[in-house]
């Protein structure tokens, strides 16, 4: 039973000072449920517990601080963390890692504060409930960050095939970010090794690019953010291998019940709603569906911080979130599973997978909240393939840009093209 009132308000806000962190429960303490809690901190978007200190993790393949702008002494490919007698939930095992990929300082205008060393200097307010308001020139430069996050993202997409790397997309992902004066968001946030986020099958969230080559049928989460002049855009998306025709009826029913859950959460955005009121909708419509939804990650505000004020949770809950207001900029992004929404983190302490080997799907827009609506500053482009989940929905023909007027008129222009296509 949580307290409530007051007291709760300051235990959420002391707990969740970013969003990339898992919340304190036995189902999130790996494979031992009996093991002692440990010191809980914020990393990617989950109340995450964690045994790294804070010089800023572990990191790839052993201790200390890394930085992501120096080479790495060893560059050949490295095994993650694992216990001999780790027992997997599913079938996904971790592979071998490439060497981390180095970004060169002199093509990036900004580099976010925790590029060298891991550790991310900036924490959101100490009240959930205090949502920075982006001012005309900073939701400018996030709607080129998030431009710029949708074209990585598609190009990854495009990538997927059977026989391919999701650390072979992951380099695709570093490279094309550079090329358009972006440093890779993930790559060294608290250590994190790779440039983009891959999870496979049963993995929830922060799968770890590896030599793994994808198969035919599998389904695939990637997970791209840019930062560009000094601001983050953030996205994601499903995937499958091998196309439409090669998934089952049950992933079929799961990534459309995730992404029509995901579209009426991103209707409800607007001035004066409450945050909070975002996880009902999601839950109510994914619980009559048979699916459940993971409680231990949430959505986050973003901008030039990685993770910030409001945390989105994707389930009914009473929050003290705070309220919707022009100029809020945040990701909804509902993880949603086959069976279980217990999560299993590996010894790698990042891969969270289903703790009963079900199937996960999510997607994740940056949004920003605007006099009239919503907007997604990481919607679909000219270029942009229009999914089967996109063109079946029930609750939105085609892609979704906003409910804003100006979102309106150019989602409109944008469907005709692509749905004729």
């Amino acid at each position: 039973m949580r307290p409530t009132g007051f007291v709760t308000a300051v235990l959420l806000a002391a707990a969740s000072c970013s969003a990339f962190a898992p919340r304190q429960s036995a189902s999130s303490i790996g494979h031992d449920p009996t093991a002692a809690p440990i010191e809980t901190r914020l990393c990617m978007n989950k109340k995450k517990k964690s045994s790294r200190k804070k010089t800023g993790g572990k990191g790839f393949g052993g201790g200390g601080s890394v930085s992501a702008l120096t080479s790495p002494s060893d560059d050949f490919p490295v095994m993650p963390k694992a216990k001999p007698n780790f027992r997997y939930a599913g079938t996904i095992r971790p592979g071998a890692q490439s060497a981390r990929r180095i970004v060169p300082t002199d093509r990036i205008n900004k580099i976010p504060d925790y590029a060298n060393d891991g550790i991310p200097r900036n924490r959101p307010a100490l009240f959930p409930w205090v949502i920075e308001t982006k001012s005309p020139d900073e939701i400018e430069k996030m709607r080129a960050s998030g431009r710029c996050a949708r074209e990585v993202l598609d190009m990854a997409g495009r990538a997927v095939k059977p026989g391919v790397t999701t650390d072979e997309i992951d380099r695709l992902v570093h490279e094309l970010s550079i090329e358009n004066g972006a440093y890779p968001s993930p790559l060294n946030y608290h250590n994190f090794p790779k440039s983009c986020c891959t999870s496979v099958n049963e993995v929830i969230c922060h799968g770890i690019p590896d030599n793994r080559p994808l198969e035919e049928g599998d389904i695939v989460n990637i997970d791209i953010t840019c930062y560009l002049n000094g601001y983050h855009g953030d996205c994601s998306e499903m995937f499958v291998v091998g196309g439409e025709a090669a998934l089952d009826n049950k992933g079929r029913r799961l990534i459309q019940s995730t992404y029509d859950c995901w579209v009426q959460a991103l209707n409800f955005v607007k001035p004066g709603n409450d945050y909070k009121d975002i996880g009902a909708i999601i839950e109510d419509h994914v619980v009559e569906q048979g699916f459940t939804t993971v409680k231990s990650f949430c959505g986050h505000g973003v901008g030039s911080v990685f993770h910030t004020n409001p945390n989105i949770l994707h389930y009914r809950n009473s929050e003290p979130a705070g309220k919707m207001a022009a100029g809020h900029t945040f990701t909804i992004e509902p993880m949603i599973c086959e069976g279980s929404a217990d999560y299993l983190l590996w010894d790698d302490e990042w891969t969270a997978t289903t703790r009963d080997g079900g199937r996960s799907a999510q997607f994740e827009h940056t949004l920003l909240i605007t006099p009239d609506g919503v907007e997604a500053l990481t919607g679909k482009i000219e270029t942009s393939p229009v999914q089967f989940w996109e063109r079946e929905s029930e609750f939105h023909n085609g892609v979704w840009l906003g409910t804003s007027a100006s979102a309106k008129e150019r989602e409109a222009k944008l469907n005709s093209s692509l749905l004729a296509s």
